[in-house]
């Protein structure tokens, strides 16, 4: 066998399996858009701070990653903190807002999926998407700042 239809040969099985790659992604994307309701937009916050979105990921299965809505992209974001909820606004991604309402708890970690951190240098945020419960995991490079976002969702959580 000659050199190149070796090098065919691989090219093709590499080809084969990025189309495989692209095609489950996107399977994942449709299902768990089927079972997720799109996130709401708000306006006018109490406290604000620029973070890095790190994941979302559902409570009971913390290894599975939310991908459905843009959810699946860590990157640079914005929260903000008001009356009504907890936006996000996120860089080159879809914004969304947690409603009060469905704020479950406000906590801090130190790992999701693939990102560990020092001790409680993620702020968790568990809350309800319709009838699934998730857990958005945000990181502050200021812990003043994490300090200030949790005091001021703390009293949110659980009133309706």
């Amino acid at each position: 066998m000659e050199t190149y239809q070796v090098g065919l040969i691989a090219l093709g099985l590499f080809s084969l399996f990025a189309m495989i790659a692209i095609v489950t992604w996107r399977r994942r994307v449709a299902a768990q858009a089927l079972l997720l309701e799109k996130p709401l937009v708000i306006e006018g916050s109490l406290v604000s701070s620029n973070c890095f979105y790190v994941a979302t990921t559902f409570s009971d299965r913390p290894l599975d990653r939310v991908i459905a809505h843009g959810l699946a992209h860590r990157g640079h974001a914005n929260v903000s903190v008001s009356q009504t909820g907890l936006e996000v606004s996120r860089t080159g991604e879809l914004s969304f807002i947690i409603p009060k309402a469905d704020l479950l708890e406000v906590t801090t970690g130190s790992a999701v999926i693939d990102r560990a951190v020092e001790k409680e240098g993620l702020v968790v945020i568990k809350w309800r998407l319709g009838k699934v419960e998730l857990q958005t995991h945000f990181r502050f490079v200021n812990s003043e700042l994490r300090s200030e976002i949790l005091e001021a969702l703390r009293p949110l959580v659980g009133s309706r």
